[in-house]
């Protein structure tokens, strides 16, 4: 890949064995001061020590006495301290006084602000995020995952802040400055990542969950009623983590703070977890189902790092997967024992392995374990791979192992490994001697290459038989969305049911085999959608599962599976567009929220894009209005009925949702005289239902709709509320209107940078229009969005958000030469991944598109 310097990890002669650090935060002109004695071991002779730096000013460094000549390099962000004479072996004491600025780019230790809700001024505060590599940016330190200490953190702050570090408060005291030193416990020997550091004005809700841990949940300054949910759930995952692990939390207390500006939706610091508002905070009267979900799953994912990823720690950036798949996965599991009834693993199928299917469909996709060089790399695996893919390969080895074998050899690792770094082999290890399977054998296909395998079947009556048995022939081969040449094969768990219930488990090794199962009404491959591959299956075994569908026989994840694979096989051109939309009317019976929320997703990302290059939109709303009609029906209309539980309220907004954008009369009528009464004070929406009525109104009104919608942003203090009226304005259609929402991300003035790129993603989905201007704006912008988000994971977001569902070649190489003329080595695989949606979209057009104009004729207005 272009844009890769040669790398090379610090010098290993040395290391930090603890940092005693004292850091002073000035709010007012927003800099700081630090003081540092590093306990270093020397393994070796040395004339210099190299760590690293960025962005610091180093006034003194010397080894016990000995003074130090400084120097940096900027590009490598390193400094050397140089001697004399050689630094000999053994423990020695590296003193170090320094100083910088509380940024504005969410990088280090950097600054935010909020607004006082009761007294409507203005909250300084200095916060930290150092993942991947930014601790450099606060101290000097050696900033590699491997290279870990102690940390003893005192904070100099003003009377009346809070400072918050990883570790609980040990003593505080007045100084003659007018200050409070705040000394906070020795930390565990930890990666430099997870230091972390708040200063700030905040209100906090406190409990102690079932082992004495004490846990608090900081807000914003008069919020803290709102962090009672996210409380309940650490107090509940806590626990829950220590069974499965048979580790207990290692820290005396967890701290879980709301920053106004993160550019992470959370991380994991060590008994100091950062999370964005809407991450965070829920409302009771103001937060949909679907964000008290979000929550809950967020909560678990960053807890299950604090084994996963701090206790453990990956090697080197190459096993970041290790940590985020791991987390990805097993936030669910918990999510799952403490709110049962937000059926969340079917959510997994949707929110995790059918993302991770699409993207990894790609020829620009990477494997779930990439070689990392420079830390520059890193941002690129921040991604749907490592995340979404890995929880899904995680969750399929743990249907094939069994629960006991899989949570001993999670065991045998976290205690193996704890308080130190691991690689990927040594959970397969430790696995394998709990469970007896050739772990390593198995996942190594899955986790070092890319791709997953295209499962094929199909059916006969098995040979010298009576005729109670069939023979399956099943066969592998790569899943792409574009030409199929690769000769990649996996070792894959795959499971068969029987409509009469029957069960059946084969590890398929090779490129093909049969297994033999007695004869039923349907056979279906990948029973809840556990395994990570698609399922092609012979003509006559569809025929028949499309009717287990409509006969209700098929579990719901069953048919989100086979919704999912039937989408996936148009895209690649193994299935018309007319068997396509068969399907499609077979779930008009659908009851359930996720089979729903797939099928429109993928009627927007596959066949919507299709219809606004060929200029048939009113055509499409139409289809939509008589595809969702019916099910809005059996919901009971707009109002929560006795007896609705969490998948009805979620269906409901997402049904109303889909017939308001298509323009829906009754619907676009109803959601106007509830948005009229709402913005009045009359009658307060229901906040299940807010997403969907902000954008019918706004998609199907005008500037006075605009105007009510700016004046309810501007009254909330719920991040929630601002961000879900943030992307509904990007559903306006009026030309002058989308270009207002374009300058509020500019603006600075209403909307935060770390929102910004999502907006921008409300503008460019609303229609091929809109995804046009919103790519002509910014590249005309370009030049602001390089200075706020230099060096962030929001750049590489961006081009995902804004450039993904083009569908022309045209489009394609305008995004190509425009990116060929200011590169952006951070994001070269989102741009090659654009690129390539592109040019796929532009080939089903021209295979399918007759077809779909034909299909469409039927419903012209």
């Amino acid at each position: 890949m272009s844009g890769k310097t040669e790398f090379k990890k610090l010098p290993t002669h040395s290391r930090p064995i603890n940092y005693n650090l004292t850091l002073t935060p000035n709010l007012l002109d927003f800099t700081f001061k630090g003081q540092q004695v590093v306990t270093v071991e020397i393994i070796e002779p040395t004339n210099s020590l190299v760590l690293n730096s960025a962005e610091l000013e180093i006034e003194t460094a010397k080894f016990n006495d000995a003074e130090a000549e400084i120097s940096f390099n900027e590009p490598e962000e390193t400094v050397k301290l140089s001697f004399n004479s050689a630094l000999p072996v053994g423990r020695g004491q590296l003193s170090l006084s320094f100083s910088g600025a509380l940024n504005s780019r969410m990088k280090g230790f950097y600054r935010t602000v909020y607004t006082d809700s009761s007294t409507g001024a203005e909250v300084r505060c200095a916060v930290t995020q150092f993942a991947p590599t930014d601790a450099r940016r606060c101290l000097p330190c050696w900033d590699e995952p491997e290279l870990k200490a102690t940390f003893d953190v005192t904070m100099l702050v003003d009377k009346d802040l809070t400072a918050l570090s990883n570790m609980p408060e040990q003593s505080r005291s007045d100084t003659s400055s007018g200050l409070v030193s705040v000394k906070f416990q020795q930390s565990p020997i930890m990666s430099t990542y997870l230091l972390a550091f708040a200063v700030g004005r905040f209100d906090y809700v406190e409990d102690y969950d079932s082992d004495n841990v004490r846990l608090r949940v900081y807000t914003p300054a008069g919020r803290r009623e709102q962090g009672r949910f996210a409380l309940d759930v650490a107090r509940k995952t806590l626990p829950f983590y220590k069974d499965f692990f048979s580790v207990a939390y290692p820290l005396p207390k967890l701290d879980l703070v709301a920053v106004p500006d993160q550019p992470l939706v959370a991380m994991e610091n060590w008994g100091l977890v950062t999370y964005q508002e809407t991450a965070l905070l829920v409302d009771c009267e103001n937060s949909s189902a679907a964000n008290k979900e979000r929550v809950a799953l967020l909560v678990g994912h960053e807890l299950a790092h604090q084994w996963f990823g701090n206790l453990v720690t990956m090697q080197w950036w190459t096993h970041l997967w290790l940590n985020e798949g791991f987390a990805s996965w097993i936030q669910y599991l918990c999510v799952d024992q403490c709110y049962p009834e937000f059926d969340i693993w079917t959510r997994f199928v949707k929110s995790e392995l059918s993302s991770a299917l699409v993207l990894d469909a790609l020829d620009s996709s990477h494997p779930i374990e990439v070689p990392i060089g420079s830390p520059c790399e890193i941002d690129e695996i921040f991604d749907v791979i490592s995340y979404c893919k890995g929880a899904s390969v995680i969750r399929m080895l743990h249907e094939w192992l069994g629960q006991e074998a899989f949570r001993d050899g999670l065991s045998r690792y976290l205690d193996r490994h704890k308080y130190s770094n691991a690689q990927t082999e040594q959970l397969w290890k430790a696995l394998e001697e709990a469970s007896g399977q050739p772990v390593d054998f198995v996942m190594g296909t899955w986790t070092k290459q890319m791709g997953y395998p295209l499962i094929s079947v199909s059916a006969k009556p098995a040979d010298n038989d009576d005729g109670q048995q069939l023979e399956l022939s099943i066969s592998q081969e790569r899943f792409q969305f574009g030409s199929n040449s690769s000769l990649a094969a996996w070792r894959v768990p795959i499971q068969v049911l029987t409509a009469e219930g029957v069960k059946m488990n084969l590890l398929l090794t090779e490129k093909s085999a049969a297994v033999r199962v007695p004869k039923a009404a349907w056979v279906k491959l990948n029973p809840g959608f556990v395994g990570v591959y698609r399922t092609l299956y012979s003509e006559e075994m569809l025929t028949d599962l499309i009717a287990a569908l409509q006969r209700g026989q098929l579990s719901q994840r069953d048919r989100f599976n086979l919704e999912s694979d039937l989408f996936a096989l148009f895209s690649a051109g193994r299935l018309s567009i007319v068997q396509l939309l068969q399907v499609v009317d077979a779930c008009k019976v659908e009851q359930f929220y996720t089979v729903w929320a797939d099928l429109l997703d993928n009627l927007a990302a596959t066949i919507q894009v299709l219809v606004d290059q060929l200029g048939l939109s009113q055509q499409w709303r139409s289809f939509v209005c008589q595809l969702c009609e019916p099910a809005f029906q059996r919901c009971g209309g707009w109002d929560a009925q006795p007896g609705d539980g969490h998948d009805v309220a979620l269906l409901r907004a997402a049904l109303i949702r889909a017939l308001g954008l298509a323009g829906h009369p009754s619907v676009v009528a109803e959601a106007r005289a509830r948005f009229a009464r709402h913005c009045s004070g009359e009658c307060a929406i229901p906040a299940d239902l807010r997403d969907s009525i902000y954008r019918t109104v706004l998609s199907n009104g005008g500037g006075a709709e605009f105007e009510a919608a700016l004046d309810l942003m501007d009254k909330t203090d719920l991040q929630e509320e601002k961000d879900r009226i943030q992307r509904s304005l990007g559903s306006s259609r009026d030309p002058q209107l989308r270009q207002r929402v374009l300058q509020l991300v500019v603006s600075g003035d209403k909307v935060r940078l770390q929102d910004s790129i999502y907006v921008l993603g409300s503008v460019s989905s609303a229609s091929l229009e809109s995804r046009r201007a919103t790519w002509r704006f910014i590249k005309c912008n370009w030049a602001w969005f390089q200075e706020k988000l230099r060096g962030q994971i929001l750049l590489s977001r961006l081009v995902q958000q804004v450039c993904n569902n083009f569908c022309s070649s045209e489009d394609a190489k305008d995004i190509e030469t425009f990116f060929q003329a200011n590169p952006l080595p951070s994001a070269e695989r989102n741009i090659k991944q654009a690129l390539e949606n592109a040019r796929l979209n532009a080939r089903v057009l021209a295979r399918e598109g007759r077809n779909l104009e034909n299909f469409l004729a039927k419903f012209d207005a």
